[in-house]
């Protein structure tokens, strides 16, 4: 379910671009400083986005640096890392590998498997520095999966369970933000959840997979969708954001919309052919 929570970066100014380019590149620093230079191929921008989320509610220092890394081995780039980097960096990795089990229990492919492996050392450094919020993440995932093997067809109890696992992760303190950034959390994590049902519905029903859309009519996923974001930004609201807000609102009111709008105008054109 990675890849929604990301930039329109045709709505960015120059200064924003790179803003969040040098945000990204924070969290490959602390991903390969931390979990080794592998960790880095689970890089996303979905985490990118709860940084910034984390560092403009906190105020955390963000001071830029510089640096060459393997991907850019010739040229200098910017990046900043703080707390908050760090934190999302093991976030990102207990992630990708239930995000790899997951793909293993579907599709039984053995490269998926493998490669959960390869992370299961990573993990565990995560699961003992975070406890909590694995044992919410393992929890909830297992419990995601049972209602895929019994059939759950109601989308908002697979959605809600999917929220609960975003609430935790968007809430790393029990302070007076805590209980705001799991509200924040849960509704986007339902969002996602939803998005991601409509997107893959297709495929699921080709491949004879489970996904608790399938009763639902796909011209009624828009509707859905926006009632489900118009939950999520209302809960965002919440959050006194000062720093990069134009940045955050350009992810959460155009960036989520991207892939949606780019599988409707693929289908659209297909029916046109």
């Amino acid at each position: 379910m990675f890849g929604y929570v990301i930039a329109n970066l045709n709505k960015l100014p120059p200064e924003e671009k790179q803003r969040y380019r040098s945000c990204y590149c924070g969290l490959c620093n602390a991903l390969g400083d931390l979990y080794g230079t592998l960790s880095r191929i689970t890089l996303n921008y979905d985490m990118t986005f709860l940084i910034l989320i984390l560092s403009s509610l906190y105020r955390a220092d963000n001071g830029l640096k510089t640096e060459r890394c393997f991907i850019h081995p010739t040229e200098r780039h910017s990046y900043w890392r703080n707390e908050f980097t760090d934190y999302a960096a093991g976030m990102n990795v207990a992630l990708t590998y239930y995000n790899l089990l997951d793909k293993w229990t579907d599709d039984k492919r053995i490269l998926s498997l493998a490669e959960a492996r390869l992370f299961e050392g990573e993990y565990k450094k995560v699961s003992e520095q975070y406890p909590e919020q694995c044992a919410i993440i393992s929890g909830c995932l297992n419990e995601l999966s049972g209602m895929e093997k019994s059939g759950v067809m109601n989308p908002d109890y697979p959605a809600n369970c999917f929220g609960r696992l975003m609430g935790e992760i968007f809430a790393p303190r029990r302070d007076e933000y805590s209980e705001d950034l799991q509200a924040f959390g849960r509704t986007l994590g339902r969002f996602i959840y939803i998005m991601d049902a409509c997107l893959d519905l297709k495929k699921d029903l080709r491949k004879e997979r489970y996904n608790p859309m399938i009763a639902t009519s796909s011209e009624n996923f828009s509707t859905i969708l926006n009632i489900l974001m118009a939950d999520c930004t209302e809960k965002y609201r919440r959050l006194p954001i000062d720093r990069d807000r134009n940045l955050i609102e350009n992810i959460l009111y155009s960036g989520v919309w991207t892939r949606y709008a780019s599988e409707n105008k693929k289908r659209n054109e297909r029916q046109e052919t």
